[in-house]
């Protein structure tokens, strides 16, 4: 057991180090439970929400890098499916530079520097789409007319009422 009472009730495995903690021992943070020697790190405030995956291979993968990295590392379980990583304020930048290009699988937004799953198509803290997702737009604003909307659907209010006989 991670904790001082070997003999207490398990109430659960540390987040980060995934040790056994009793009940007395376990200190909550988000939705999950880490372990005395973690306590430091039981204000909330002392994470940040680096990446949103939508699989559990690819939470993982993340957590796998940052643990060779040296990196403490949190996994809460979101909404719809997506699970949140966090690590400590003060290992951000060790975390960034681990998970940095080290993923096919993965893509980080720029603008808010969170990274992301590819399939989830937008950041989901910016909204803003990957740069893929970019080019792509910009290709089809190509070939949308010079007033940006799509000529093969634009249609002004009298062909309309033709088209409707009215």
């Amino acid at each position: 057991m991670s904790c001082e009472h070997p003999d207490g009730d398990i109430m659960g495995s540390c987040a980060i180090c995934g040790g056994m903690v009793c009940g007395e021992c376990a200190r909550p943070v988000f939705n999950v439970t880490i372990c005395n020697e973690h306590g430091a790190l039981e204000d909330e405030g002392a994470w940040e929400l680096i990446g949103f995956y939508t699989s559990q291979a690819a939470v993982d993968t993340r957590k796998y890098i940052l643990d060779e990295a040296g990196v403490a590392a949190l996994v809460n379980e979101g909404d719809e499916d997506v699970s949140e990583l966090y690590v400590p304020v003060d290992e951000r930048d060790e975390a960034y530079a681990a998970l940095s290009g080290n993923s096919e699988d993965s893509v980080e937004c720029e603008t808010c520097r969170v990274f992301y799953s590819p399939e989830m198509g937008v950041c989901p803290v910016c909204g803003i789409g990957t740069p893929a997702d970019d080019a792509l737009d910009e290709d089809d604003d190509e070939a949308d007319g010079a007033d940006g909307m799509d000529d093969e659907i634009a249609i002004d209010g009298d062909d309309l009422d033709a088209e409707l006989d009215l």
